[in-house]
Parts: structure tokens; C-alpha cells; sequence
């Protein structure tokens, strides 16, 4: 009997089926399932692979939908092959069959210019960036998919050379109104025996993006610049944009002879959003 016992309770632990209920994933958990996924198919440049995490109604908070996306990743892909990201989840909440998530993410990449035959670490460039943004999902058919994001704030750098030992600010407005007039700075400090030239404008945030006329000003001793720019009247959200370059001026021994000496290079963006809001309601609404 005990033989026979012991026989019963061995096979019922090595049986592949039980009588235990399954657990089920929280809302919760399947979308911090979903974005943890999403996160690796960014890290390994698999376009193919993120497009499966979107709605096919798929629309930004530009207007950018899923084909447009795609292509941006593949020219920022090809431009920055070693780009990072480092992506955390700040809350989630969940109505239904909906469900919002604020993130934060940081960016960094290391560029090498192409036109440098012997690249030297201190010719190579680095991009920075930091965000904050929501998205917004859907459960479809048992899975989460991403319908619409927002970005709350967005800033990215790219610095060459001496460039990256300097502190450097663009300062913006976190909002701005249709057509309303805005004040952009730049501020920076600027070593007394380097020359700084700058441009700071603004440029409207559309795929594919426009050309914009950079007018460049020597920098004040001072390290700062302003300018008064204005907003577009269509409801587009900008990009303010700040272009750096710092150069020496060294004579020969004769004097007769001057060479300018490229040290450094900085681009600096910020955006700025057009005041404006849509409830959660008005999204749901919008991509049904």
C-alpha cells in the first residue's frame, strides 16, 4: 500500500498537467510586459520587430503616424549605429481596456566624423538627450498595442571637441501660444582666448523636417545671447535650436600670417509645446 502510494505521488509530481489555477498578468504587469519589449526591439535597431507594438491607426502628438515613425528610426539609426537608451516607467494607470504610461528616457550616442581619416578621441562627437512623455495603449484582441504619445519635454545635445568641457544652456519657454512672440538665450561659459560664434532660431516640428537660414552672431564676452522669435500660427510645436562653433586665432612668428582653428562644435535643441490640451477622453475618441 505505502508502495503503491508512494508510485501515485511521485507520478503526480512529474506530471506535466495540474490542477493548480492559473495565474493571470495584472493590466499592469502585461503592459510593463509590453514596454519591456518594446524597450529591447529599440535597443537592438529592430524596426520590423517595433512596428508590432503600434495600433496601425498609430498617430503622435505631431501627427506623425506608424510609416513615418519607421522611417524616422531608420535615418536615426543609420546616423547614430551606437545609439542607447535607457528608459524608465514613471506610473501607470489603467481604464478598461486603456491605459496611460508616463516615461522618461535618456539618449546618448558617440559619433565619429566621417570626413577624419585617424579618428582621435577628442575628435569624436557626443549626443546627449533626456524626455519625458506619455503613452497612451489599447488592449486589441488580448494585447496592449501603443495608440498615441505625447512628449512633455524634450532637450538633446551634440558636442565635438572642446565643446563637451563647456557648460552651455538654451533657455526656452515650456509653452508657447499661436503666433505669440517668445524669447530664446544661450548661455554660455566661453573661455576668454576662444572665439564663439552662434545661431539660436526656432523651427516647426513636421516630417519631413524644413530648412531653416541660420544667422550667425559673435557671442558677448559675457556668454550670453537672445533673440525674439515667433511662433508659427498652424498649431505646430517647435524646436528651439541653438548652433555653436568655437575657434582659436594663432599668428605666425612673422605676424604676417593668421590661422583659425576649429576647436569645437555644439548643437543644442529644445521643444517647445503649443499650448494646447487634449483630455484622455478626446484621445480615446480619436483613435478608434
Amino acid at each position: 500500500m505505502k508502495k503503491l502510494i508512494l508510485i501515485t505521488l511521485v507520478l503526480f509530481i512529474m506530471s506535466p498537467v495540474y490542477s493548480f489555477e492559473f495565474i493571470k498578468k495584472s493590466p499592469k504587469a502585461e503592459i510593463k510586459s509590453v514596454l519591456k519589449s518594446h524597450h529591447k526591439a529599440m535597443a537592438a535597431h529592430d524596426i520590423k520587430k517595433i512596428r508590432t507594438f503600434y495600433a496601425d491607426n498609430y498617430k503622435s502628438m505631431d501627427g506623425f503616424n506608424l510609416d513615418e515613425l519607421e522611417q524616422m528610426l531608420q535615418k536615426t539609426y543609420l546616423a547614430y549605429k551606437n545609439i542607447k537608451y535607457k528608459t524608465k516607467i514613471n506610473t501607470i494607470n489603467v481604464n478598461e481596456n486603456w491605459a496611460l504610461v508616463q516615461m522618461s528616457d535618456k539618449t546618448s550616442a558617440k559619433i565619429y566624423p566621417t570626413e577624419i581619416k585617424e579618428i582621435k578621441k577628442e575628435k569624436m562627437g557626443k549626443l546627449e538627450g533626456t524626455s519625458v512623455y506619455n503613452v497612451y495603449l489599447r488592449k486589441e484582441n488580448d494585447s496592449w498595442k501603443i495608440v498615441y504619445d505625447d512628449i512633455l519635454m524634450e532637450e538633446t545635445s551634440l558636442k565635438y571637441g572642446v565643446a563637451n568641457k563647456l557648460d552651455m544652456d538654451l533657455i526656452t519657454p515650456l509653452r508657447i501660444k499661436n503666433g505669440q512672440d517668445y524669447d530664446l538665450s544661450l548661455k554660455i561659459e566661453k573661455p576668454k582666448d576662444l572665439i564663439a560664434l552662434a545661431s539660436i532660431s526656432r523651427e516647426e516640428i513636421v516630417y519631413p523636417p524644413t530648412d531653416y537660414q541660420e544667422k550667425f552672431r559673435k557671442i558677448p564676452e559675457l556668454g550670453e545671447l537672445e533673440r525674439v522669435v515667433k511662433a508659427n500660427d498652424k498649431n505646430l510645436d517647435e524646436y528651439a535650436v541653438a548652433s555653436i562653433g568655437f575657434s582659436k586665432v594663432s599668428l605666425n612668428e612673422e605676424q604676417t600670417r593668421a590661422r583659425i582653428e576649429i576647436l569645437g562644435i555644439a548643437y543644442l535643441m529644445k521643444r517647445v509645446n503649443m499650448d494646447r490640451t487634449r483630455n484622455f477622453n478626446e484621445i480615446l475618441v480619436g483613435n478608434n
